[in-house]
Formats: structure tokens, C-alpha cells, sequence
């Protein structure tokens, strides 16, 4: 169905998990136990009357044996075209898929200049700035890397924490604009940096970086034992209190959080929640200490955490009691920021609530343009909203052209 303006109203994930399944030669029924999802479920995301989640498409992605973005339709090709993105994507390929060499044509700056020049990018990917990113990761990465192939002892291993720290930044923009493949090759860069720095704790932050993209896909098993081997580096650092290794742990605990709802068993809500006062905890016991592995670990994040999570359960109600109550720090992390409410938009549009789901859209919009313009949630929420209305409200109409849908 379809408005005056021509807007599709239709599920896109829907459509798509259809012809696949279709192609596979499987009923609706057939996908269902395949995935271990119900009928129900599978038929209403796939006529449209229920937007598909992000455990109900990894589910259908592992059941049907593809990419959860060709389920997703990322990444949105036009949609960054439009943005002028795509550019940024050749050069990161390019260093990414380079073994970790120096490069004979680069003259580096100076060695202090570039290591500022990482923090400055840090920042950046804080502001969800992915631009900037894009721009800046591929040729620091190739100063980093021929710096790296002249210095001796302390100051070589120091560069290789730089340079698995930037290629996990080239991932996470890669993961963002839905080119999943090239984000776990970066991580495999950052893991092979990670055996020459200096600290023994960065393998386990790449752990918990590729545990997230696995858990994305639906490879709950591959992504718990990732989460199970980063715990197991940091395990004795963090009984003796280490900041660093308890940040890490922390940030652990939460990606076990989300595992537990997306399982969907009969113990899912009270391992979560095991998981959340865990990480609660110990984001209070390291208060005001810095984050060394850029993973925003602080009690803000575990509570953004307790929305999506009960977003994740099925429990839309619950994500909105909580979630309207979360406070972001001035300056806190963008991309956080906005996914809160676009995780928010999602459990209002599920309670019926448009006017507030909208709101929460254009505050995500407002946090990170890039991010929510570019993220499978915010299309399927506003497809959502949009079959609520014959004519869809002006405002509305506004935002899913913004959109692409």
C-alpha cells in the first residue's frame, strides 16, 4: 500500500526475508522452526503488521544462510551517494585489506604529531563524526604502520596500541554504515596489532569489538565464546581491581546483557538482568576514571542498556518507563545518544504512541544525522508509523523522505 506522495508503506525487511525464504524453498512454518522463531511472528513481519527486530533478523538470516544486510538492504547504496559516503569506503577497504606493512610512498609526521593525531580522531568518532573518520583512519593508519616498521622497543609497541586502536575505529564506521564483512577484517588487523602491543588487554577489547558484530548476524554461540575469551584476558587484571581490565569487563558484561534477551529462553530476563547490576556495579566502582578503550563504559551506557534490553525481551512498556528517564552527560557519546532514541522511537511506535516515536526519531537525528539516517531500525520504525496513517502527518512524511523509504 501506498500514500498520495508514494511512500511505500510496506516492511522492506519483511519483503526481503520472504523472497529469500521463497527462494530457498521454505513455507512460512518451515522458516519458523528453522529459526526457531514463531509463525506468527514470521507472518506478520513479512505482510508488513510487525516490524522485523534485530534478533528476528539475525534469526532469519542464520536460518536462511545469508548476511543479515541482505535482509536489511544495507548498506543504503543511494542513501550514501547522496551523503557523499560511499567515497570514504575504497580507501578504508584499500588499508584494511593491505597486510600490516609500512607504505614506501608515505612520509609520516613526526611520531608525537601522529599519536595526538589519533586521539584527535577518537574524538571524532565520539561525536559520531564518521566523516571525519572515514577521512582521517586510512592514511593515519598508513603513517602509523611505517612509523611503526623503523621504531624500536616501548615506542614501536606503543604505535601498535595506535594502530589496532584506529583500525578498531575503521570498524566501527565500516559496522555503522553496514559493511559487516569489512568490519570484522579490521578487527582482524586490530587483533594482529594487538599481539606486538604493549598492553595485554587490547585483545580483549578487539574480542569484545567482534563480538558485537557477531551478535548481530544471530552467531550467539560464536559471540558468547568471544565474550567468554575476553573475559578470560581480563579476568585475573580486573579481580585485582585494574581500571582498565574492569572497564572491559564491565563493557562485557553488558554485550552478555543483550546475548540473554536475544536468546530468548525461559531464564533470558533474569540472566539480563544479572548482567545489567553486574555492569552497574562496576561502572560506579570506576567512576571518573578514563576510558582507555574507548568504550564508553559508565553508569550512562548501563542504563541505556536497561531500555534496549527490555526493548530486546519484548517488554516495550518497560524500555519506555525506564528510557524516558535517562539523562545524558553534556559532551557524552553521540552514537550512544542517538541509538538510545532510536531505540526509544521503536518501543513507542510498538505502544502506539506516534507523536512520541517521532520526537524520539528526530532527537536520534539530532545526536548523530549519520548514524540514524543510516541505521535498518530507523527505516523500519518509520514504515511503522507511516501504516498507521492513510495520509501520513506532515512532519512524518518529512522525516521518511529524509530517510530514503
Amino acid at each position: 500500500m501506498s500514500g498520495t506522495d508514494g511512500i511505500q508503506y510496506d516492511s522492506a525487511i519483511g519483503r526481503r526475508i520472504k523472497a529469500v525464504r521463497v527462494l530457498r524453498g521454505l513455507t512460512q512454518q518451515g522458516l519458523a522452526q528453522r529459526a526457531h522463531l514463531s509463525y506468527s511472528a514470521v507472518t506478520k513481519v513479512e505482510s508488513g503488521h510487525r516490524p522485523a527486530t534485530a534478533a528476528f533478523t539475525a534469526a532469519c538470516a542464520r536460518a536462511l544462510r545469508v548476511p543479515v544486510t541482505d535482509l536489511t538492504g544495507q548498506p543504503f547504496i543511494d542513501a550514501l551517494r547522496e551523503d557523499q559516503l560511499d567515497q570514504l569506503i575504497q580507501p578504508l577497504r584499500a588499508v584494511v585489506a593491505s597486510p600490516l606493512l609500512p607504505v614506501e610512498c608515505v612520509r609520516p609526521r613526526p611520531v608525537g604529531e601522529v599519536r595526538e593525531a589519533v586521539i584527535r580522531l577518537d574524538a571524532a568518532r565520539l561525536r559520531a563524526d564518521y566523516v571525519a573518520v572515514g577521512t582521517t583512519a586510512p592514511p593515519l593508519l598508513d603513517e602509523l604502520l611505517t612509523l611503526a616498521a623503523d621504531a624500536r622497543g616501548s615506542e614501536r609497541d606503543g604505535l601498535y596500541d595506535d594502530i589496532g586502536f584506529t583500525y578498531r575505529l575503521a570498524s566501527a564506521m565500516a559496522y555503522k554504515f553496514g559493511y559487516h564483512d569489512l568490519s570484522l577484517l579490521a578487527l582482524e588487523r586490530a587483533s594482529q596489532a594487538a599481539h606486538v602491543a604493549t598492553d595485554p588487554l587490547v585483545a580483549a577489547a578487539v574480542a569484545e569489538a567482534r563480538s558485537k558484530v557477531l551478535l548481530s548476524w544471530g552467531q550467539h554461540e560464536v559471540g558468547r565464546a568471544e565474550i567468554a575469551r575476553a573475559g578470560t584476558i581480563v579476568a585475573d587484571a580486573a579481580d585485582r581491581g585494574d581500571v582498565r581490565a574492569l572497564s572491559l569487563r564491565g563493557s562485557l558484561h553488558l554485550k552478555s546483557a543483550v546475548l540473554s534477551a536475544r536468546t530468548r529462553s525461559s531464564t533470558s530476563a533474569q540472566n539480563a538482568a544479572a548482567h545489567l547490576d553486574e555492569a552497574g556495579t562496576i561502572a560506579e566502582r570506576i567512576a571518573g576514571h578514563p576510558d582507555p578503550y574507548g568504550l564508553v563504559f559508565d553508569t550512562t551506557n548501563v542504563e541505556i542498556h536497561r531500555t534496549s534490553v527490555a526493548l530486546e525481551l519484548g517488554d516495550p512498556g518497560r524500555a519506555v518507563e525506564h528510557g524516558e528517564q535517562v539523562r545524558m552527560p553534556r559532551g557524552w557519546a553521540a552514537s550512544r545518544t542517538s541509538r538510545h532514541h532510536m531505540d526509544l522511537a521503536r518501543a513507542y511506535e510498538r505502544l502506539g504512541r506516534a507523536e512520541p516515536a517521532l520526537r524520539s526519531l528526530v532527537a536520534a537525528r539530532t545526536a548523530s544525522a549519520i548514524q540514524t539516517r543510516h541505521h535498518p531500525g530507523t527505516r523500519e520504525t518509520v514504515l511503522a508509523l507511516l501504516r498507521r496513517h492513510r495520509t501520513p502527518p506532515r512532519p512524518l512524511a518529512s522525516f521518511a523522505r529524509w530517510v530514503g523509504v
